[in-house]
């Protein structure tokens, strides 16, 4: 009986949370929230002069911020996991078989703020890093119900019907700062969507955003990259002259 009571609950939450339909994202307010922040580098732009920017191979550490901002359902908190550590890693792999990285890793110092670029590439300076990603996040949740929804009130439908949609977006940046002298390149921007459907007391909002979270990484491990070769491709000084 409690069960069925808890049920009932469930349900009813689900149908008043859903009945209004899909609402979209606010791609605005998100893209507000990641390049406000000082490790975006702002409307800052990397210099025209190619002797500014970086010369193969390098070392190159990846900073992964927890940007603090309110959490709600049409702007979520990113939470960087190591499986997401792990997979943006993989994705410049290539860049280090190709050796044109002599090393990629991952900079953890529990010492640095998350806004403070340079305390960043201060740390990525002490880890022997010749050049600091610095990774964000925002993430937005649009949950609602779809035609299957009115079986929900039957008991096999509160199971099997599949009811409830939640469409998820992980929009992701990445900017990449020299670690010896003041330049940066523009920041590179990214999204990741996901979709999850079925029925209201199975679907979870935390399983489309790491599905969209695994997309987003995905597109900016392949733009970071490209963005990189591009970078290499001129003729720069070597790293000490930046020194």
């Amino acid at each position: 009986m409690a069960q069925l009571l808890m049920l009932m609950i469930v349900l009813s939450l689900a149908l008043s949370v859903g009945c209004a339909g899909s609402q979209g994202f606010d791609r605005s307010a998100m893209a507000e929230v990641l390049h406000s922040s000082p490790t975006s580098g702002g409307d800052l732009h990397a210099p025209s002069n190619q002797n500014s920017a970086l010369s193969s191979p390098f070392r190159l550490g990846v900073f992964f911020t927890n940007h603090d901002f309110p959490n709600r359902q049409s702007l979520r908190k990113i939470e960087w996991l190591t499986a997401d550590r792990e997979q943006l890693l993989h994705g410049l792999a290539p860049l280090r078989d190709q050796e044109q990285l002599t090393d990629i890793f991952v900079l953890m110092d529990s010492t640095v703020q998350a806004g403070n670029s340079d305390g960043i590439r201060q740390a990525g300076a002490r880890y022997g890093a010749d050049a600091v990603l610095i990774v964000d996040g925002a993430g937005a949740i649009d949950r609602y119900n779809n035609r299957y929804a009115w079986l929900y009130p039957t008991l096999i439908g509160a199971y099997l019907a599949p009811g409830t949609e939640i469409a998820a977006l992980v929009m992701a940046t990445g900017s990449l700062w020299t670690v010896h002298s003041e330049w940066h390149a523009p920041v590179q921007t990214v999204e990741g969507v996901s979709t999850v459907i079925g029925p209201a007391v199975f679907v979870d909002d935390g399983t489309a955003l790491q599905d969209a979270k695994k997309q987003a990484i995905q597109a900016l491990s392949t733009r970071i990259a490209e963005q990189l070769q591009l970078w290499m491709q001129g003729s720069p000084p070597p790293l000490s002259q930046l020194r």
